[in-house]
């Protein structure tokens, strides 16, 4: 994505202040109520160390969690005494009402499962779904505690408002059941060594509560610039020559060439191999790897490539040349760039793994493919972390997060800019997915799964839990579970043996 976030912010910004205007026409105290429970859970998750991404999206839905309630009848919501039967079933279904509004627009898709249960229970006995424990997002735990805070503490009646001491001991008393245990404690120590966030009377810190500095706008962006703004003008730089392209290894491209060509021999590629000691070195390390290991000790270029076989010899000396790409100069940045080396290398095993199970034909091809799909996101961590390594204010989840929206197109311009195929190209730009047209090409579509089986296995740059029935990549290749288990067993395996030999 290579345009400027600017008129999706102006948009959001506009739908936000719509919305919450209409809910103030309804019912000014639920206005006033929600704006506090956006800020108070913006702080809280602050304080927990959530990245940006999720910050803005629980700041959204703090805003926005209680908007089903301009279609309950005022009555009901002003009652003093208690509710009857009806009364109440009537109530309990504005979160259902709040999502319901809020999925209208696309564009607040991504809050629509914190809205829907912020009334959840940890225990279970919430509503409207009934979900428990980790089954209820994290945001909209936070946003309950902070709702149940705000309801104590700034109730209707200012009569009925309670002390902090006294909200302590009921958040205590419904700890394991109603609320989250890890996250009661951690909540009564942000209440305990803070001042009240905000006032009683409603005000919102104008920085927490314009949504041009909350949703979707990193903390302090007008005092900085923001990780998207960096990020698009790496990308103008690349494109005006004023960063330079790495090159790619010259022994990939003389491979390339010479495995063209039907009389090539062992002598032949070894020798283009042996040109390049470290490659030599790392090449026949892998061949005595227990995966391709035999009964002898290889010691030599031309010994290695007849155990290994000349296709899947040019996959390792690709795979070994293209690790220099991963090199970035700051600590900070490379472990996050370690594991993405991991997840290429095993995106492409896997690729060239499913190529195979599914008669696809070339293997070492689609090795290729998988070695190269995330291209992009490499050499815009890469550049970032070269340019920008000073600034420790900027999380890294929030710098990959914004990458995972460029990479896909930046990495086919670089595929195009060193001289690769419009359909190679168009392997990096349409991976990601998650939906596909039914004339999607294979290609893309063993890419993308291929993606899915490393991030499976454990091989991702954050902790991530992926669901490979439900991709429609698996769907397309007619590509069963029991068939995803068995190449992920092997492909793990594979890489346990062979990815220290890189």
């Amino acid at each position: 994505m290579e345009t400027s976030k600017k008129p999706q912010e102006n948009s959001l910004k506009y739908l936000i202040q719509s919305l919450v205007t209409a809910m103030g026409k309804k019912d000014p105290y639920i206005k006033s109520h929600s704006e506090r429970v956006a800020t108070n859970s913006v702080l809280f998750a602050r304080s927990l160390g959530l990245n940006q991404k999720e910050i803005n999206q629980i700041y959204i839905a703090g805003l926005l969690h209680d908007i089903g309630i301009i279609y309950v009848p005022t009555e009901y919501t002003k009652k003093q005494d208690q509710l009857s039967e009806e009364e109440t079933k009537a109530l309990k279904k504005h979160p259902i009402i709040s999502e319901k509004i809020a999925s209208k627009h696309r564009i607040l898709n991504g809050v629509l499962p914190i809205i829907r249960h912020h009334h959840e229970a940890i225990d279970g006995s919430g509503y409207p779904d009934g979900l428990k424990g980790n089954q209820i997002p994290l945001g909209a735990r936070i946003i309950q505690l902070v709702n149940c805070y705000d309801a104590m503490t700034s109730p209707p009646s200012p009569t009925k408002s309670m002390s902090r001491q006294e909200v302590v001991v009921e958040i205590r008393s419904k700890s394991g059941k109603q609320f989250d245990q890890d996250l009661a404690a951690k909540f009564i120590h942000f209440i305990e060594s803070s001042a009240p966030p905000i006032d009683k009377g409603g005000s919102v810190p104008e920085k927490k509560a314009d949504p041009e500095n909350s949703p979707d706008r990193p903390s302090g962006a007008k005092e900085r610039e923001s990780v998207d703004e960096i990020i698009q003008k790496i990308i103008k730089k690349f494109k005006k020559g004023e960063i330079d392209l790495p090159v790619l290894p010259k022994v990939v491209q003389d491979i390339q060439m010479i495995m063209l060509k039907p009389s090539t021999t062992v002598n032949d590629l070894a020798s283009i191999i042996e040109r390049d000691a470290v490659i030599s070195v790392k090449l026949i390390a892998v061949a005595n790897s227990p995966v391709y290991r035999g009964t002898e000790r290889i010691q030599t270029v031309k010994q290695a490539i007849p155990r290994l076989g000349m296709k899947e010899t040019q996959s390792i000396v690709t795979a070994i040349a293209n690790k220099s790409l991963y090199s970035v100069k700051d600590t900070y940045f490379k472990t996050t760039m370690q594991k993405l080396w991991k997840h290429s290398l095993a995106s492409a095993y896997m690729a060239g793994a499913i190529a195979r199970e599914l008669s696809l034909g070339d293997g070492d091809h689609y090795f290729f493919l998988g070695l190269i799909h995330d291209i992009g996101k490499v050499l815009l961590l890469k550049a970032f972390g070269d340019i920008y390594s000073h600034n420790r204010s900027m999380d890294i989840r929030e710098i990959m997060d914004t990458i995972q929206d460029a990479h896909t197109s930046f990495g086919g311009t670089i595929l195009r800019k060193w001289g690769f195929s419009e359909g190679i190209a168009r392997i990096s730009l349409l991976h990601q997915g998650p939906r596909f047209r039914p004339d999607t090409d294979k290609e893309i579509l063993v890419v993308n799964l291929a993606g899915k089986m490393a991030t499976k296995i454990g091989y991702a740059v954050f902790d991530e839990k992926v669901d490979l029935s439900t991709l429609d990549s698996a769907r397309m290749l007619a590509v069963d579970g029991g068939t995803i288990d068995e190449l992920c067993e092997e492909i793990e395996e594979k890489m346990k043996a062979t990815s220290a030999k890189f």
